[in-house]
């Protein structure tokens, strides 16, 4: 790998093993890891919600806790450091996104959201890593790996957090990497994380050296976005 650092993020479903393999990573290349944005927070919020505008409050302090840690990626990039990042920065786009799609909120929140982090990477505070690696798994490999850590996949958010996954897996392995081809790549992740990392490192090696530019931010944003478009029939749930 050169000498200059890249910001890179793994993504993938709750329980496809994006943490572990941060910190092994981060371990075996001596890369800077960063925890996604939940786990940044205290306390952390509840993400349970009663109403679409407790949800608009839960994703709001989410995305501007993506903000913080974008710019801190950013700078320790410039100072020549890799920083692999627990999951990318347009999280709460992508994941209001898929309640839309599956009926449980009305699609005034995924605008909202949208609006919300499109002002952030206007103002140059978010952003897209210079590449995003999403971990292809199985929902019997999920479920497997959720159950070993009940502390950060409770099994009472397990049903909805895979059914979002489901639909951020097609924008994942389609249109993302059909349209931004140099910043995402898909990684089929149903071994521990240590045989994984090679795999990892070459990816990032042959990656696109120039960082991820606003104008592919906002395409991002557009394709993660877009399963709110076209939402399914059903009412609006109460939880997230």
């Amino acid at each position: 790998m050169d000498a200059r650092g890249r910001l890179v993020a793994v993504e993938g479903g709750s329980g496809a093993g994006k943490t572990t393999l941060v910190r092994t990573a981060s371990r075996t290349l001596d890369w800077d890891p960063l925890a996604e944005a939940f786990d940044r927070l205290d306390p952390a919020p509840s993400l349970d919600f009663a109403s679409p505008t407790e949800l608009l409050r839960i994703e709001a302090t989410l995305l501007a806790e993506e903000a913080r840690r974008y710019r801190w990626a950013r700078r320790r990039v410039a100072s020549g450091r890799t920083v692999l990042a627990d999951t990318g920065f347009l999280g709460p786009v992508s994941y209001t996104a898929g309640l839309i799609a599956l009926g449980r909120v009305p699609a005034a929140i995924g605008r909202s959201v949208r609006e919300s982090a499109r002002s952030a990477i206007d103002r140059g505070s978010l952003g897209i890593p210079d590449l995003t690696v999403y971990l292809k798994t199985t929902a019997v490999e999920r479920s497997r790996r959720a159950a070993a850590d009940r502390v950060h996949h409770p099994s009472s958010l397990g049903p909805r957090h895979e059914a979002v996954s489901r639909v951020e897996a097609r924008c994942f392995e389609g249109p993302l990497p059909a349209t931004l081809p140099d910043r995402f790549r898909t990684l089929r992740a149903g071994s521990e994380a240590r045989t994984l990392v090679p795999r990892l490192g070459a990816l990032v090696d042959r990656a696109d050296p120039s960082p991820a530019s606003r104008k592919e931010a906002l395409v991002a944003l557009a394709l993660l976005a877009a399963p709110a478009e076209t939402p399914r029939r059903g009412a609006a749930g109460t939880n997230r």
